[in-house]
Parts: structure tokens; sequence; C-alpha cells
């Protein structure tokens, strides 16, 4: 069993070229989808939407592992989503100091709570910016923030709950780990893991704008880890891959797992030990390749880190 991401070769909007994705993905063999499509910006899913593409899933044999749901709308950012402040009229945003714009944003991820639960999922995937830069400068701003995204899972946790639908906060590319284990540690604390989990994506891991384990945030949570995005990356490979936006991007390649230089043998080890259940979610990009060819591979690499995860628990369960 192996799950896989619906954005693999890019995104439409036209319901053929959905439905062929995952008449692909399933006659490559994967077990589960993780729905990526419209994991960023504002658009709402109507429940026919939700109902067509279960019986997509229905059809071709495929289960959710997940989906991915959006923070909101698409940030105009000052100088950088991942180290300043956004503008604060985005409509759509459950960040946001302006109250109607947050609540819009909290009815965003309503909808896909509500996805989530007619596909079959247990989880969904939510990205949280953490504007550092700011928060050094102004501590006082960090603790404002903080506040709106509290009020704004305050409201959701009712309803997730309802729907046996977690949310899991996805480590970010380009983000220090000093800040992103400030804000799970105070998430965590704040809420229960019935509610309240970790995505761990891989090539965020190695893609941060401090000198740390790449392993780091996986180990400190592994109590919390109920979602992951497995890809492959060559981690930060100059000083010039986190100086903006654009170049953080582009370190984050999104490679089939062991095309890189991640630690997947230290990974199955946390993960094995962790409260994860497979399968695994690979959310990664086509590129260039065949398509037939590149979902096949996907799929080897897939296989080959359930088996080492599996190993690692067998042999603990043999101690």
């Amino acid at each position: 069993m192996v799950g896989f991401a619906t954005d693999y070769a890019g995104e439409s909007a036209s319901t053929m070229e959905m439905q062929d994705t995952l008449k692909r993905i399933a006659g490559a063999g994967f077990s589960h989808i993780h729905w990526c499509h419209e994991w960023d910006g504002d658009y709402t899913y109507s429940v026919y939407e939700m109902l067509q593409i279960r019986s997509w899933m229905d059809q071709y044999g495929l289960k959710s592992k997940g989906l991915h749901a959006t923070e909101g709308s698409r940030r105009r950012t000052v100088e950088g989503k991942y180290k300043y402040r956004w503008y604060e009229q985005n409509r759509r945003d459950y960040t946001s100091e302006n109250e109607l714009n947050r609540l819009a944003g909290v009815e965003l991820i309503r909808n896909r709570v509500e996805m989530a639960n007619v596909l079959g999922a247990e989880e969904i995937v939510l990205h949280m910016q953490l504007p550092y830069v700011q928060f050094e400068k102004d501590p006082e701003f960090r603790d404002r923030y903080y506040t709106q995204i509290c009020k704004s899972f305050d409201e959701l946790q009712a309803q997730c709950k309802a729907r046996g639908v977690r949310i899991c906060v996805e480590n970010l590319l380009g983000t220090p780990n000093t800040h992103q284990k400030y804000q799970f540690d105070l998430l965590f604390n704040r809420y229960d893991s019935d509610f309240l989990g970790l995505c761990f994506d891989t090539g965020h891991a190695f893609v941060t704008a401090e000198d740390t384990d790449m392993l780091e945030l996986a180990k400190r949570y592994q109590d919390r880890i109920f979602s992951i995005h497995m890809s492959d990356n060559l981690g930060i490979a100059s000083s010039d891959c986190w100086q903006d936006d654009v170049a953080m991007t582009k370190c984050d390649l999104h490679r089939i797992p062991f095309h890189g230089t991640f630690d997947w043998d230290g990974f199955a080890k946390v993960l094995a030990d962790s409260v994860y259940q497979l399968p695994v979610v690979l959310e990664i990009s086509k590129k260039e390749m065949d398509d037939a060819a590149f979902l096949q591979e996907a799929l080897a690499a897939g296989d080959r880190f359930t088996e080492m995860v599996q190993n690692y628990r067998k042999a603990e369960k043999e101690k």
C-alpha cells in the first residue's frame, strides 16, 4: 500500500483530466490518494464535486490518505512569505488580524474538513506560515499572531472531532526549526492529538534556514506524526538557496525518494517508532519523465521505504 499526491503532473480544472489522473494512479498500483488539487488559494468545493471525486475513487478502487487543505487566499507578501508578514487584507486567511477575513479563512478550512469526510480521509494537511523575522523584531506581534490562530482552531475543533478528521500542520521550508519548535510546542500543549497533529514533509525538513538535523522535528514530535509528505532533494546546496522565496522553492525539488540525499534510513527508524499508520504518501513531481515510467519508479520507491519501516517495527517487536 502506497499513497500518492494527485497533483504530481500539475493541476487541471477539467473533470475529465482529474478522473484520468486517478485512473492512472490506480493503474500504476497505488492504493491511496492524497488529494492535492487546490492546495493553495481560496477555491471552495461543492458537495457535488466531493461526491464526484469519491465516485471516481470507488470506481478505481482507491482509498484516501488525507487531503491537502489550503491556508487561504494567495498571499501578496511584503518581502517574502517565509520571513515577513503578508498584507492584512487577504480575503480568506485563518491567521488574519482582520476578524472577518479570519472567519472567512476558517470557513474555507471547514469546507476541506467536510471534503475529507466525504472522501473517507482522517486528516487534512494545513500550512501555517511563520513570519519569523517579524517575530524576532516584535514578540507582541508573535503573540497576536498565535492568538488569531488559536481562535481559529478553537472554532474548528468541534467540527473536526465530530467528523473524525484531524488537522495536521505541516513543517515548512525556509523556516528555522527554532521557530517551528515554538509553534508546535504551543499548539500541541493546547490541543490534543485527536484534533491536531504534524504532517512531516521530508523535502521541507531538508531545506531550512538553519543548519540543523533534518529529522529534528520528526524525532521531537513522534507522537504527533499522523501525516507525511515524502520527496527527496539535495538540501541547501549553497548559501544562495535560502536568500529569497524563489531560490528556496527551487531547492524543494520534489524528487522521487532515494533520488537525492535525504536520510531515508534514519527517517524509516523514526517513523517506525512513531504513531504513524501506513500507507506512506509520496508528494513528488513528474518533471520531464514519461508518465508510466515515473509512476512505476515512484511506486517502487514507496514500496521500498514501506518495507524499511515495517522491518524496523518487526525488529522492535522481536526484542
